[in-house]
């Protein structure tokens, strides 16, 4: 580089770093938008109208929760991601919309590479529950009960093809050598329905929203908890893994606050940090835990997308297992 063209570089560089520093000054200029691509009064949205609430007062702009549900999650997803890529469209996501939905859907315009994760919300535990009357309190005696009756297979629901409680069910099958039919459903409200009206046999739930009243209600009874340890929510419930053969048969779905992977840094690092000191709030943690989550602990956006990039490869992997394909 010759000396002359040193005052040119120079300036370009300082000028990239003035634009920079002042976007994120002015960051954010206008109120966000949080979306969730699942109906209102479940357990995403209502981490989403908590968070949201606290991230609003701290950063001076309000956030309003969208709701846009269907296809299983794609349609909120898509709208979301149509928006200008300035960090004022954030999304409440879950690996179901993010991973799984562009995997199992032709109607997904997007991919898990075209998402950047500001901060992992938490973790929800995830139960096996079975219809009223079903015999079997455990998951060895369900394995039984599916091999006596394997002329009959008994059915589980789920709130869509390539869902995660879809392919917790396809697992299951694999694991135990049974076989079992699946009966997707476009949510789990319908899926909820033919459970308790005994039109399906069993499901794998989230530990959180109604589901844990339907089970205090008797009108569905929990025989397995998809988790090394035991629930608080349920003591007397076993884990699976207590099971033979069924040692890794551990399960839980997080949340996370994303953004599209074009968000620059400046804006992307200001959610992280006002994401960070809503959910280190006791009374935040809190309210998260009693819905039946387990909030993360604080990150940085590079663990935070670190942490994605990991779960990315655990659940292409397990839809690749699975055996299925687009739709």
């Amino acid at each position: 580089m010759k000396f002359h063209q040193l005052p040119v570089v120079f300036g370009l560089v300082a000028a990239g770093l003035f634009s920079a520093v002042a976007q994120a000054q002015t960051f954010p200029s206008k109120p966000l938008t949080l979306a969730v691509a699942v109906p209102p009064g479940g357990a995403l949205d209502f981490i989403a109208r908590l968070v949201s609430k606290e991230m609003s007062a701290s950063l001076g702009q309000q956030i309003i929760v969208e709701n846009n549900p269907g296809a299983g999650g794609t349609l909120g997803t898509n709208k979301a991601m149509k928006a200008p890529a300035d960090g004022h469209m954030m999304m409440l996501s879950s690996p179901i919309e993010i991973i799984l939905a562009p995997l199992a859907y032709n109607s997904a315009h997007y991919t898990a590479e075209d998402v950047r994760t500001i901060r992992i919300v938490g973790h929800t535990g995830v139960m096996l529950v079975v219809r009223k009357g079903l015999a079997a309190n455990n998951m060895a005696e369900l394995v039984a009960l599916m091999k006596t009756n394997a002329d009959k297979p008994l059915s589980y629901c789920s709130p869509g093809n390539g869902s995660l409680y879809h392919l917790i069910g396809e697992r299951l099958n694999s694991t135990a050598g049974v076989k079992s039919i699946h009966v997707p459903y476009s949510g789990f409200p319908q899926c909820m329905t033919d459970l308790i009206g005994g039109n399906v046999d069993f499901a794998f739930l989230p530990l959180a929203g109604p589901f844990p009243g339907a089970v205090d209600s008797g009108g569905i009874r929990a025989v397995a908890m998809l988790s090394t340890t035991p629930s608080a929510r349920f003591p007397k419930v076993p884990v699976a893994s207590a099971t033979r053969g069924f040692e890794k048969f551990n399960f839980s779905i997080w949340s996370a606050i994303q953004v599209h992977s074009k968000v620059p840094d400046a804006a992307a690092e200001i959610l992280n940090q006002h994401a960070n000191a809503a959910l280190a709030k006791p009374e935040v943690r809190a309210a998260i835990e009693q819905s039946g989550a387990t909030v993360s602990q604080s990150m940085t956006l590079k663990q935070a997308q670190d942490e994605y990039q990991k779960e990315v490869e655990v659940y292409t992997a397990m839809f690749k297992a699975a055996g299925l394909s687009k739709q």
